[in-house]
């Protein structure tokens, strides 16, 4: 059952949350949460000099308007405090693969969310019959991690220094995807 609607949910630490599906009025209060994020410096590969809110904005509401994209929120007292993305790509060698991202505010990680929204893409990914979904994650963080593997995704490879950080300092990206035609967790 893909999530059409707000369902009301409880943290592991008793806070409540709203899971629902994304709208276009929410472009501006997530391309705030992706801003937050990106200022940590450790989480999401773009700088925080490299990517304008304004445009940001636009290109998150141009994505959650797409029919063929899954985009939901996390919300906590009227505020976006996490989101999945599932983009399928539209090309006819390629349309039955997804590209997940996520996106967790601090202060509300490690209580469920994230296993949540991973969980609801998977949902909506076997509900549309897609072969593979794929993602890109820093090998250091374990939190993430942790969470794709528990939902059944395996790890694909390692693109060595793939990124290149302010400073001048390289990261590397550990992919992984999930089957859903595989067994039962995949």
């Amino acid at each position: 059952m893909t999530i059409t609607n707000s369902q009301a949910r409880t943290a592991i630490d008793g806070r409540g949350w709203t899971l629902r599906p994304a709208r276009p009025t929410d472009s501006r209060a997530l391309a705030s949460l992706f801003a937050a994020v990106r200022h940590e410096g450790r989480w999401l590969v773009t700088p925080a000099s490299a990517v304008s809110e304004p445009s940001e904005a636009f290109f998150i509401g141009e994505m959650i308007r797409d029919a063929g994209s899954l985009a939901l929120v996390a919300e906590a007292d009227g505020e976006v405090v996490g989101n999945v993305l599932v983009s399928v790509d539209r090309s006819v060698v390629s349309d039955h693969v997804g590209t997940l991202s996520i996106c967790v505010a601090d202060g509300w990680r490690d209580v469920g969310i994230g296993s949540a929204l991973v969980a609801a893409a998977r949902e909506w990914s076997r509900d549309r019959g897609l072969a593979k979904v794929a993602l890109g994650v820093f090998p250091d963080n374990e939190r993430a991690i942790a969470v794709y593997e528990h939902a059944g995704f395996v790890r694909e490879g390692l693109r060595r220094r793939q990124y290149r950080i302010p400073g001048g300092a390289y990261r590397d990206e550990l992919l992984m995807a999930w089957f859903p035609a595989e067994g039962a967790e995949g």
